[in-house]
């Protein structure tokens, strides 16, 4: 966009209705692509990262845009800065609400839904809590101090304002893996019924601003692996949809055995423990973000098993019934000259380089979708599970992954409901397998 209305930050709701009065006309709308499993990206800007929102050059948007498109894409996960959209805790930036509308606009353009990351406390290692959060000699414990939450509830108000009616905006993603952040400041300390409370508590009030979305808090696979930060039951019931980090390429998989078992059934996996959790028994998951660097988590032998790693992934997660679909990390490699200073792994997620060239990873992705496309997967019923204590659902692993390499796609159940005949007939399980 040439020019965006620079006015000064504008306050809550009130603010949001006077930006929506100003905003420039939406773009043309794309082709319209909401498939049953869907596939999409994380996006991280190609020129100026996530500081997109502060230094905002809509040409390299447009572009970038048009690279997730290319692939036959579907959807993208949006983060933002928190610092930059609420400054204040009664002041939200009405022209950031500009700009989010009108990326929205773009992504329209480009046939692209937009689910949006709000309070990032942490993204790639990197913190983004606004100042009046970050006090001395302990900072506000956002997850429980009733003044921090009142903003963040302020805050979810005035986006919904002014995108919650947007055709392309899916729905709200909380915060990226928050617990990062309470686990690297000194003094924020949250409990799990605390950390839950907080979820379900926003997620309730992203329901009630903008009614009907996809509502959720993307986490990694640490709660449901170590039962940690949150609670598993909590996660399983909380939002519209359950969101799932697998980020298989940490286990160290995929420098010895990445077309294994352990290696292309873990998203699946998950998968099935969030079901395992759940209340409803129709509970979907989204594998929300899954990735790796090929220089780093691959080893010589194995990388270019890559593709064929990522491709056997998504199909493995999209043979399970009840899943949003697949969205992986990340559209664009990051520039170090810009962004000095992290983790080396962050530099080499992306499908395309940081000047726009499809990478190996890019070109496998592209190849399922059209693969999706001509043969939509057909999600089979699982009639046999895993019987796994409610404390320690990993103790599950071993036999899941046995009997995937045998071609049985099995479930998991609670040992407390594995004697709930009605919870066992509602998810079609007729066989169980006790450790």
């Amino acid at each position: 966009m040439a020019d965006l209305n620079r006015r000064s930050v504008l306050t809550g709701v009130a603010g949001a209705a006077l930006a929506m009065s100003a905003a420039p006309p939406a773009a043309a709308a794309g082709p319209v692509r909401r498939r049953a499993f869907r596939l999409g990206v994380n996006y991280t800007p190609s020129t100026r990262w996530f500081h997109m929102w502060e230094d905002w050059r809509e040409d390299d948007l447009r572009r970038d845009l048009d690279d997730i498109a290319a692939l036959g894409l579907d959807h993208l996960r949006l983060m933002l800065l928190w610092s930059a959209f609420q400054p204040e805790p009664a002041l939200v930036s009405g022209e950031k609400l500009d700009r989010l509308h009108r990326f929205l606009d773009l992504a329209d353009a480009a046939g692209l839904d937009v689910e949006v990351t709000v309070f990032n406390g942490h993204i790639s290692a990197r913190y983004w809590t606004p100042n009046w959060l970050q006090t001395k000699p302990k900072p506000v414990n956002w997850f429980t101090d009733p003044a921090a939450l009142d903003a963040q509830r302020t805050l979810l108000t005035a986006l919904a304002e002014r995108i919650g009616r947007h055709p392309r905006f899916l729905g709200f993603d909380l915060s990226n893996e928050p617990y990062y952040y309470w686990d690297d400041f000194a003094g924020l300390f949250v409990t799990q019924a605390q950390a839950d409370t907080w979820a379900r508590t926003l997620c309730a009030h992203a329901e009630q601003v903008a009614p009907g979305k996809e509502h959720t808090v993307g986490c990694d696979r640490a709660p449901w692996d170590n039962g940690t930060y949150f609670t598993r039951p909590g996660l399983a019931d909380t939002g519209a949809v359950v969101a799932i980090h697998p980020w298989t390429s940490f286990s160290g998989t995929l420098k010895t055995d990445p077309l294994g078992a352990v290696a292309t059934h873990n998203a699946e996996r998950l998968i099935q423990v969030a079901q395992a959790y759940a209340t409803d028994p129709a509970r979907r998951v989204w594998i929300q973000e899954d990735g790796a660097a090929p220089s780093i988590h691959f080893s010589d032998a194995t990388r270019a098993q890559y593709g064929e790693w990522l491709s056997r992934s998504i199909r493995n997660a999209a043979a399970c019934t009840a899943t949003l679909g697949f969205t992986w990390w990340c559209s664009h490699d990051v520039n170090p000259a810009l962004v000095p200073n992290l983790n080396p792994l962050e530099y080499d997620l992306g499908l395309y380089t940081n000047d726009r060239r499809l990478k190996p990873a890019g070109q496998a992705l592209k190849a399922l979708v059209a693969e999706f496309d001509r043969t939509p997967p057909a999600p089979r019923p699982r009639t046999a599970a895993i019987v796994v204590p409610d404390l320690f659902p990993t103790w599950g692993n071993d036999r899941f992954f046995k009997l995937a390499a045998e071609g049985k796609r099995v479930a998991f159940v609670l040992q407390s409901r594995a004697s709930d005949a009605n919870h066992l007939k509602q998810r079609g399980i007729t066989e169980l397998i006790r450790l």
